[in-house]
């Protein structure tokens, strides 16, 4: 009975501790309540770099997204900035817990709304980090990092991409490790890279 006791006790402690954690690009890390969204949050943009963890040479993209943005719009202008179809499920990892669409729960995690959510609510400040995970089979990981809160410039549409690197993968090609092989071989390699060209693709979420 006593073992009985200590091990649900033991149980109740572990469940209490890992509610109290979120998990973030493979880390736990201590769970903050998700804040409201800053008054001054419509008037900043963030620049954040997007990583493509793993990739070898590097692949990324800068990112100047609306502070205001919900996580679902996020969600579309990581698809067009790396040349997704939108195929698969995905998730936003972030100190404030995980987020995606719940019309395509995937049925094994609790996620929030992504479309309640704003990116300056998970990302308030820079060096914030917060991981975008894009088909949960090849498992590709986005690290977004925040390098910088600034005003808007005037006449400029956001979101848009400033710089970048790397042709990114296409879709259902085996995950990271498949993705880098196939540069070693000779595949896929690095061509020129003009953000332009990802700005315009992205300009159905410019607001």
């Amino acid at each position: 009975m006593l073992f009985a006791q200590a091990d649900d006790s033991f149980a109740g402690r572990l469940a209490q501790e890992l509610a109290n954690q979120a998990f973030v690009g493979g880390k736990r890390v201590a769970r903050q309540e998700l804040p409201m969204l800053p008054e001054k949050a419509a008037a900043t943009v963030h620049v954040v770099k997007v990583n493509l963890y793993g990739a070898k040479p590097p692949v990324w993209r800068r990112l100047e997204i609306p502070s205001v943005m919900t996580l679902d719009l996020v969600h579309g202008v990581l698809q067009a900035a790396f040349g997704w179809d939108d195929y698969h499920l995905h998730a936003f990892e972030t100190v404030c817990g995980e987020f995606g669409d719940p019309s395509r729960d995937d049925g094994w995690s609790e996620r929030g709304d992504e479309s309640t959510v704003a990116f300056a609510q998970v990302a308030a400040e820079e060096k914030a980090k917060v991981v975008y995970i894009y088909d949960f089979g090849d498992d590709w990981r986005h690290d977004l990092v925040v390098e910088k809160i600034v005003s808007p410039s005037a006449g400029v549409a956001y979101p848009r991409c400033t710089a970048g690197r790397g042709e990114a993968p296409v879709e259902d090609s085996g995950g990271i490790w498949a993705f880098n092989e196939a540069r070693g071989q000779g595949e896929g390699l690095d061509g020129s890279f003009d953000p332009a060209d990802v700005t315009k693709a992205l300009a159905p979420w410019q607001l």
